[in-house]
């Protein structure tokens, strides 16, 4: 039973040790391949007094209506202006990729928080994927965000939203291009 009882607890030891060297992957199986490129394909309008306008499940939504458990996407201008802001179909190209997981706040979370059910981190995790777009025609485009509250998962589940889950979050808004 001791034997046991050691076997267990150097286990134990040796998986804290392990989840401690953890680090946020900058690449992971979610990541957006090289030369991708995003299509607006409908018109959409940012509305006043914003600079950006959700997407979930194929619609626009709300800020305040955004389900955020569930995949969505925010498209993001350069700036804010009193009145809504059109913006026409146009061809992006992706100038980079980048995932982040933080809080509500804004501050970065370690991922494996909560492995041994002793989570006092954060009620909200967002697994973000950002998409900086060159600034198009008009120049006002700044990037496509797509993420979802994963806090409601265990660690090893939480992870970043697929392609194929982001183009259910822009529904026909959007299209994402792999390089020809």
């Amino acid at each position: 039973m001791a034997t046991d009882m050691k076997k267990i607890a150097a286990l134990c030891f040796g998986l804290t040790l392990l989840a401690g060297c953890q680090t946020v992957p900058s690449v992971h199986p979610y990541s957006a391949p090289a030369g991708l490129q995003i299509e607006l394909n409908r018109p959409l309008t940012v509305p006043a007094e914003s600079a950006t306008v959700r997407l979930q499940s194929g619609r626009t939504v709300a800020t305040n209506a955004v389900q955020e458990t569930e995949p969505y996407c925010i498209f993001e201008l350069n700036t804010v202006r009193e009145t809504p802001q059109p913006v026409a179909p146009e061809h992006f190209d992706v100038i980079r990729v980048e995932h982040r997981i933080q809080d509500f706040s804004g501050m970065p979370v370690n991922p494996m928080q909560g492995l041994f059910g002793r989570d006092n981190g954060p009620s909200q995790i967002y697994f973000i994927t950002e998409f900086q777009l060159a600034a198009g025609k008009n120049g006002r485009v700044r990037s496509l965000s797509c993420q979802s509250n994963q806090s409601s998962y265990t660690p090893p589940q939480r992870r970043h939203l697929t392609l194929k889950e982001m183009q259910g979050a822009v529904g026909d808004y959007f299209s994402f291009e792999a390089p020809r």
